[in-house]
């Protein structure tokens, strides 16, 4: 039992039967400690979420990047398509 458990005690002794106070500092203290670990889920999940945007922000820069280059392939591409028909042609 933790130090404010056994205060809680204590406390619970003055109204309750001693069996029944330690049984009743018990289930608190359960219940606090449950509390305590879904609160630090809680927080890691923040976490995560912050490593998540991290990691979007790094694949959308890569995205761009990837984009500008294709878009540069598509225009030597065409304008070589242009240069041959005009070549043909004329």
């Amino acid at each position: 039992m933790h130090i404010n458990t056994i205060n809680l005690m204590d406390i619970l002794e003055d109204k309750f039967e001693k069996d029944q106070a330690k049984i009743i500092a018990k289930a608190i203290d359960e219940a606090i400690g449950e509390s305590v670990q879904q609160q630090a889920t809680v927080l890691a999940t923040k976490e995560d979420i912050a490593n998540l945007k991290v990691e979007l922000t790094n694949i959308k820069s890569e995205l761009i990047k990837w984009m500008f280059i294709f878009w540069l392939g598509q225009i030597g591409v065409l304008t070589g398509i242009i240069f041959a028909m005009l070549k043909i042609k004329g």
